[in-house]
């Protein structure tokens, strides 16, 4: 079989491909015998007529399904022979075929690309804070109090800092209304009832300030100055008037953190409670650590090294981040028409994400074919487990997803990847 490679750009080659006659025809005849055995024929029994009959009978059909079982088994045969580390679907080209002559054809394939590895061993990290101090088991004990808070009304009192005031509002910009100017910012723009906690780092700036020594049923109007990096960018360095009433003045009465208080939470006296906040919180400080060396890690692998990326692995990586992104958004109640704004810059986000994330995929298979991480059955098998149960499914059902989904690889390239961050976890220095 005659094989040539070119270059057609970065991690991109074209592969010409010719079979010989010989085993083309060698093929055909394969195929025709087949349809022989198989063939239905009036006047002759299953798999008793003449060859010449079915050559007759079947001729465009054995070449077309000659072509299409040889083309495949060449294309792999050549990839195999050139030890190419294929990462896209082949796109064939140019197919030229005749029966028991010849057969050529070009394909384009992406390729895993080349590069030396940084230096990935001993990477130098920095220490996340994991001591949980008493000061924080108060906050958090504090914040469940301030959970199962009972708010009071204010009387025969103006309205104070501390207070909840619940207010309406409206904001305009030279007359014209928030609402218009930024759709986007409804929250910010108007509201007919809002809790309003009055704090000096509250809504937004200097609001909570202009309203005190308000009374009850009594209106007021404030002017702000949105900060110039503000996130709505029609609102940025603009000033702004709210017209305000105060509809009511709420005080939060939070219950005192005793035994009484640990019975209500969990049943336990305030010492076993503390006990369980301090391990709960142990945990969490152990997680937020573990994820932040593994970013580091990545970031410092990434940075250390450049290469070419094959551009339909970055593609694909970029639809999946972009979709993960707008799912995320529409969970958290984005309106449609906020995402279909911002669609250029959530592509261009998703699209950095995914050139960084191939590029570590990249990275973490060499370090893995270094190393000689391999996914094990059982490992495999554990994660699907998991998958299964965070679905609320069987371990069956899953399994048949990911079949169907052809993802087995996909969930072995992600499992892999994990155990090269562990590796690289346990040979890190912290400082």
């Amino acid at each position: 079989m005659n094989i040539t490679v070119e270059d057609v750009a970065p991690c991109k080659k074209r592969l010409k491909i010719e079979v010989p006659a010989n085993r083309v025809q060698q093929a055909y005849d394969r195929v025709t015998d087949d349809f022989q055995k198989e063939a239905r024929i009036p006047g002759f029994r299953p798999g008793h007529a003449p060859r010449t009959v079915i050559l007759k009978k079947f001729q465009k059909d054995i070449a077309n399904e000659t072509q299409r079982t040889l083309v495949p088994e060449a294309y792999q045969e050549a990839v195999n022979e050139k030890k190419l580390r294929v990462v896209s679907s082949p796109e064939i080209e140019d197919v030229k075929y005749q029966p028991g002559l010849s057969l050529s054809f070009s394909t384009l394939v992406e390729l895993v690309p080349e590069f030396k590895l940084p230096e990935y061993k001993g990477l130098t990290l920095k220490k996340q804070e994991s001591e949980v101090t008493d000061e924080d088991v108060e906050k958090t004990l504090n914040s469940l109090a301030d959970q199962r808070a009972n708010f009071e009304d204010a009387t025969d009192r103006p309205l104070a800092m501390e207070d909840f005031a619940v207010i309406s509002y409206k904001g305009t910009i030279d007359g014209q209304p928030l609402i218009e100017l930024a759709p986007e910012a409804k929250n910010i723009a108007e509201s007919p009832q809002f809790w309003l906690w009055m704090r000096t780092e509250g809504f937004l700036p200097k609001f909570a300030e202009q309203l005190v020594g308000l009374n009850k049923g009594e209106k007021r109007t404030v002017e702000i100055e949105f900060p110039a990096d503000f996130p709505q960018a029609a609102l940025a360095g603009k000033k702004a008037q709210y017209d305000v009433e105060l509809k009511e003045i709420k005080i939060k009465n939070a219950p005192v953190i005793d035994d009484a208080f640990a019975q209500d939470v969990a049943k336990i006296d305030l010492a076993e409670l503390k006990k369980r906040v301090s391990e709960n919180m142990a945990q969490d400080k152990k997680a937020y650590a573990d994820r932040a060396a593994r970013n580091e890690i990545v970031q410092k692998l990434i940075g250390a090294v450049e290469f070419d990326l094959p551009p339909t692995t970055v593609d694909e990586e970029t639809h999946a981040a972009v979709y993960d992104i707008v799912a995320e958004n529409q969970a958290r109640g984005v309106p449609a028409n906020v995402l279909e704004e911002k669609k250029d810059e959530i592509f261009n986000n998703a699209a950095k994400s995914a050139r960084d994330m191939v590029k570590f995929k990249f990275i973490a298979s060499q370090i893995a074919e270094n190393e000689k991480i391999e996914v094990t059955n059982e490992q495999l098998g554990q994660h699907l487990a998991f998958l299964a149960q965070r679905e609320n499914t069987t371990l069956d059902k899953m399994v048949d997803k990911v079949r169907k989904n052809n993802a087995f690889g996909m969930i072995r390239n992600q499992i892999q990847n994990q155990l090269v961050l562990d590796f690289l976890l346990k040979e890190a220095k912290f400082e």
